[in-house]
């Protein structure tokens, strides 16, 4: 009985963060979906997420106080500007190329912690990260317009790489001891909202076209691609190794470009294929090759903003 409770004990964990990828990756065909511009799409997407979030945080009873708001605003810029640029990337280029790319933040990570995290990372992983980079190659150059996908869109997710690094270092430059997750994202959401909402505003045609069923698809985006994966893969990291949830993470684009081939009929060729592999080969080895647990936990595991903090 001892044992049935144990194997229990490690599986469900382990399913849910099978299940918080499987929900994540479901994000892109969302996006693609819904028949507003991106920009309207972003700008109706920031504007909910926030009292949302308040009302989870107010429920759980975690206090939202002015240290809160003042210490999440230059992520929240970062992550903003990360919005910007992961959403229109889904738009402008193939939803492989996107997602793939996107995923490059974990190698970028590797390679300012030293500077800015005072960590140290080993030379096999500073190699694997910059084989990645060989592997972005192949897949930005050996496009030739597969699947929908263009140079343009392609700097867009490399920007969103970039943007996505520099908001997981401003988090971890910031103390946020006692400060619950909740809160923190909140703020996060808030400052989002300052960088996003004008420049939506001033670029978007369509902001009043939007239908009953687009607001839909952005609710479910909010809750459920959003909020549903975080809470999953927040509870699992409790028990689950940060190698291990890392590892099953570099999953997602897989399953966003499976997705996009049923339902959009995207496709990718064989250049795009092998760049595809080398860069998630190259990016396991990141995580696996972890000097410790913790660098493995507060360095390389960018997916989730809110991995490394408690409920």
């Amino acid at each position: 009985m001892l044992q049935k409770v144990a194997n229990q004990v490690r599986t469900f964990p382990i399913i849910a963060v099978f299940a918080a990828v499987l929900v994540w990756s479901v994000g892109p065909i969302i996006t693609l979906s819904i028949g507003v511009s991106i920009n309207t799409t972003i700008f109706y997407r920031v504007i909910f997420w926030p009292p949302f979030l308040f009302v989870i945080a107010r429920s759980r009873r975690v206090p939202i106080t002015k240290h809160v708001m003042k210490i999440s605003f230059w992520p929240g810029i970062f992550f903003g500007l990360s919005t910007i640029a992961g959403f229109t990337a889904m738009r402008v280029t193939s939803v492989a190329n996107a997602t793939i790319i996107g995923n490059v933040s974990t190698a970028l990570v590797l390679f300012v912690a030293p500077r800015f995290l005072g960590e140290r990372i080993r030379l096999v992983q500073m190699v694997l990260a910059a084989v990645s980079f060989l592997g972005i190659s192949a897949i930005v150059f050996g496009a030739n317009g597969a699947g929908g996908a263009t140079l343009r869109g392609d700097v867009y997710a490399l920007a969103n790489a970039v943007l996505w690094a520099g908001y997981f270092v401003a988090c971890k430059k910031v103390r946020t001891d006692g400060v619950g997750a909740w809160a923190f994202i909140f703020g996060v959401s808030v400052a989002q909202v300052v960088v996003v909402a004008p420049w939506a505003i001033a670029t978007s045609t369509d902001l009043s076209q939007v239908t009953a069923r687009d607001i839909g698809l952005i609710v479910l985006m909010t809750c459920f691609t959003g909020t549903v994966g975080h809470t999953l893969m927040v509870w699992a990291q409790k028990f689950v190794p940060a190698s291990t949830s890392s590892l099953i993470s570099l999953l997602m684009p897989v399953l966003s470009m499976i997705g996009a081939w049923l339902v959009f009929e995207q496709r990718i060729n064989l250049v795009q294929f092998i760049g595809g592999v080398v860069v998630l080969a190259s990016l396991a080895g990141v995580v696996r090759y972890g000097t410790n647990e913790s660098i493995q936990r507060d360095v390389l595991t960018t997916a989730d903003p809110l991995l490394n903090s408690s409920l």
